[in-house]
């Protein structure tokens, strides 16, 4: 805990320092966990406070108990922890943003603080995740990002210019001694001391166009002649349908079709002497009809060309950037890229040794060549016990490929899929993960999709779905920002996704049109629903933790089956020895329905016999209530729209 601890003898010192000092610093009332007493109430659920002593009084009955000697840190599990994790994904920039000095804007701040989000102020905000169950964080992209050259505040996050480099704009001026680095350092410590594992983004695949590297590895870039900039783009072939992907039937057509010639000429070998820029990067399909991403580009992994290049281009062309030379993970070349490979590598065990952190999330794996994403896998677990590697790959059956590859989990398709309730794609991925060679993340929301409470009925679906998914056999429950404040607004929207989903604010709010995590952006902490779902959170996970250890396994999981494939039911016993739990959710958020809960199978399967059947909650009714069955031992029960009920059955013994 040495940067946690450093970090409060400095905010000490400054609070000390700052005690006389006048501020009208707002923050949301929500923030004030702790009931610190010296605020000012204003009428839009603000306060002011002097947010020195307002962070260090909040930070001592956080950390500190009454005789001022620090809290024991909660025991971190250093094996088997993933499957039972409950994950908040973290955009520092966003997640502890304000309008503090009130000034309608979030770039500059009057008292030379930041209204952005820092690692002190998201610190603040642990003990409300620990509050709806949250057990780990997903951090993304701390790290320094690129000039942007898109409307935006922020370069795409993706769009790291130094993997060892923490953004400086993370770093809080509460603490001026201590660095970005350090202070990221103090939320990680933070993150374990109350008992959170932290999993760091990390995506080699997609960089900033300025990237460090390219001072002293010019070689690992692919380069074209500066006068070829302005009419650069992604090359057209007439022969291939829109959005195709480039597997090697296509490369034939490819290759003969006229622009992409002209577009391979255009490259320049790294040490050519003449006039060139880093080529920009474009979508990884073939005619996307997508611009280029002129705040990005590629690695070039591999020294030579694959086998699907044309041999006169081979001896002919300078290294260059094309569909297929970017997806080198379906078209690796024979001699990698050593030094790049393994400075890729020594990145993640940076990320270990000094950070500390417990897992790596391997965004745009598909833009890495397989042996590298084995090579990551591997390394990655020789230097720590228990570290976790997790995939970004939305095709789940695609699962047991990546656990050869030595990875832990995917994060799946139930972003794009769970929503799409009427036609009945949350009950086919719910029924579907039993099955799955690994975990998959279950999340109703994915950083590039849109938001799910913008969708009809919102707060109904988002409720519904963010309670059921703690509760899917082999899922591994994420959220995103905001998602507790029902926020409307696309994090970063996919160029794949439907715009008008950026004009889900009305035009008055101040954040219409813009996205968290390219955009100076702060989430609704003054929104009155901001406690109802984590309240519904926090009673599920109570229930979630009983019966944690048996949900992964699928011996103990009996899917619930009703009279119909066509219900909008969906549910799961979960048994252990002397008790079982059963999950049931009605799909359908618009109206009440009547669903008949067949349990033919369960009683077979049961290991006891039970004793009494109790309703132990409902996310519409806190109440316990019996539960009768039919004449054939059925369960009939009523449901209002989007509600799930956890109903009990015990043995004698277990009651």
């Amino acid at each position: 805990m040495k940067y946690l601890q450093q970090l409060m003898q400095n905010l000490e010192k400054e609070a000390g320092s700052h005690t006389h000092d006048i501020f009208n610093y707002a923050l949301p009332q929500s923030w004030n966990l702790f009931g610190f007493s010296k605020t000012r109430t204003l009428r839009n659920k603000e306060i002011l406070v002097n947010p020195y002593d307002f962070y260090l009084y909040s930070f001592q009955h956080l950390f500190y108990d009454a005789k001022g000697k620090m809290k024991k840190a909660v025991p971190l599990a250093t094996t088997g922890w993933l499957k039972k994790a409950c994950i908040y994904s973290v955009h520092i920039r966003s997640l502890a943003a304000w309008d503090h000095d009130r000034d309608d804007s979030l770039k500059e701040n009057l008292y030379g603080l930041k209204d952005n989000g820092t690692f002190l102020k998201a610190i603040l905000l642990l003990p409300f995740y620990q509050r709806m169950g949250i057990n780990t964080i997903l951090l993304h992209q701390p790290f320094a990002l690129g000039k942007t050259e898109k409307a935006h505040d922020y370069a795409q996050k993706e769009c790291v210019v130094d993997f060892q480099s923490i953004d400086e704009e993370l770093k809080d001026p509460l603490v001026p001694q201590m660095s970005a680095l350090e202070q990221c350092i103090a939320f990680i410590e933070a993150c374990h001391h109350l008992g959170f594992h932290v999993i760091l983004e990390y995506c080699p695949g997609k960089i900033s166009i300025d990237h460090i590297y390219q001072k002293e590895h010019p070689e690992f870039f692919y380069w074209i002649k500066k006068e070829a900039l302005s009419s650069y783009h992604a090359p057209i072939s007439y022969g291939l349908p829109q959005n195709t992907l480039p597997f090697s039937y296509s490369l034939k057509d490819f290759y003969r079709s006229d622009d992409v010639k002209t577009h391979i000429s255009q490259f320049v070998f790294a040490d050519d002497a003449c006039d060139k820029v880093i080529a920009p990067a474009f979508s990884d399909q073939i005619n996307a009809s997508l611009p280029i991403d002129s705040d990005a580009t590629y690695f070039r992994f591999y020294t030579d060309f694959h086998l699907h290049v044309p041999s006169e281009l081979q001896k002919t062309s300078a290294p260059f950037l094309t569909q297929d030379t970017i997806r080198c993970d379906l078209h690796p070349a024979k001699k990698p890229n050593s030094d790049l490979w393994n400075a890729l590598n020594e990145n993640i065990s940076w990320y270990q040794s000094e950070l500390d952190i417990d897992g790596i999330y391997l965004e745009k794996p598909y833009l890495l060549p397989e042996k590298l994403q084995k090579e990551m896998a591997r390394n990655a677990k020789k230097q720590k016990k228990g570290f976790v590697m997790i995939a970004e790959d939305t095709v789940h059956e695609n699962s047991e490929l990546w656990k050869r590859k030595g990875f832990d989990a995917i994060s799946g398709n139930s972003a794009y899929e769970e929503t799409q309730i009427k036609d009945y794609k949350f009950h086919t991925f719910a029924y579907q993960l039993r099955g799955n060679a690994c975990p998959m993340f279950a999340a109703s929301e994915f950083y590039d999709s849109r938001r799910c409470s913008c969708l009809e009925d919102g707060k109904t679906l988002t409720n519904m779905l963010s309670i059921m998914n703690l509760f899917l056999p082999n899922g591994i429950p994420m959220y995103m920002n905001g998602i507790e404040s029902y926020e409307v607004q696309p994090l970063q929207l996919s160029e794949y996704g439907d715009q008008s989903y950026l004009t889900s604010l009305p035009k008055e709010d101040r954040r219409y049109f813009r996205q968290p995590y390219v955009d100076r952006y702060y989430y609704n902490y003054t929104s009155s629903d901001l406690n109802v779902l984590p309240s519904l959170m926090e009673k599920a996970n109570q229930i979630r933790k009983e019966y944690i250890d048996v949900m992964h396994k699928g011996q103990c999981c009996i899917p619930i089956w009703f009279d119909s494939p066509r219900d909008a039911g969906i549910g799961f016993t979960y048994m252990k020895e002397d008790k079982a739990l059963m999950v049931i959710c009605n799909t359908n958020v618009h109206e009440s329905v009547h669903l008949h809960i067949h349990t033919e199978n369960m009683w077979k399967e049961l290991p006891f016999t039970y004793n009494s059947i109790l309703q132990i909650y409902s996310t519409n009714d806190p109440y316990i209530h019996d539960v009768y069955l039919d004449q054939a031992q059925n369960i009939p029960l009523d449901f209002e729209p989007g509600e799930i009920k956890f109903i009990e059955l015990k043995t004698e013994s277990s009651s």
